[in-house]
């Protein structure tokens, strides 16, 4: 079975997602050593209200939080030392201001061409690895009907047109759209059909032999 549900597209903004949520998440000031253990002076209130400028900070969700440690977990198995140093800084590069790409390029002795397709090919190398895990599950004999069925109805899904506003990850709570027509669903469909036929006429076989016996 071709499985190619994830594309090097994918795993790179997964990769740029996975820097911007480490961008937010507070940084580690260790102990303070020195301070005051006065505790703040109570200002009054025409001192205090109105003259203070909005703050606002982000923040990190909790679903952002997996899904960075989870490419962490594919970055740290799926590439060598250099391989991981070179994604880890160009991430960092993508989403904070100051160094520009073309200087990150020519800081590591390539252009911004040659830096693309390494980077394009670290991330089909992601790609691939979790592709052939989910295809090697898909061929199990023991996957089943079992894990499908019930979950949710289907029927209305043909009068719509599966749109795909925005991949699975976007949030916490998405499920991706079942497109019916894709050729990966169609595969996958036939193989269990003739995975249920094979057993089928497998227990009609030592239901017969069994009959025989007796």
């Amino acid at each position: 079975m071709n499985y190619e549900a994830w594309t090097w597209k994918a795993i790179e903004v997964r990769i740029i997602e996975m820097a911007d949520t480490l961008r937010v998440l507070p940084a580690d000031r260790g102990p303070k050593q020195f301070g005051s253990a006065m505790p703040e002076v109570v200002r009054r209130y025409d001192e205090s209200y109105g003259f203070d400028a909005a703050r606002y900070r982000e923040s990190a969700s909790a679903a952002s939080l997996g899904r960075m440690e989870e490419c962490f977990d594919w970055i740290n198995t799926y590439l060598d030392e250099a391989a991981r140093k070179l994604v880890y800084a160009w991430s960092w590069v993508k989403v904070r201001k100051g160094m520009k790409i073309h200087a990150f390029a020519a800081e590591n002795d390539m252009n911004d061409r040659m830096l693309r397709r390494q980077i394009q090919h670290y991330c089909q190398i992601i790609a691939n690895n979790l592709n052939r895990i989910m295809s090697i599950r898909l061929n199990s004999e023991d996957c089943g009907l079992s894990e499908n069925d019930g979950e949710s109805d289907q029927s209305d899904v043909t009068s719509k047109k599966c749109e795909r506003s925005a991949p699975h990850w976007m949030a916490s709570d998405a499920r991706p759209i079942l497109d019916l027509e894709s050729p990966e669903l169609a595969s996958l469909t036939k193989r269990l059909d003739e995975a249920n036929r094979r057993r089928e006429r497998e227990a009609r076989r030592r239901a017969k032999l069994q009959m025989e016996a007796a």
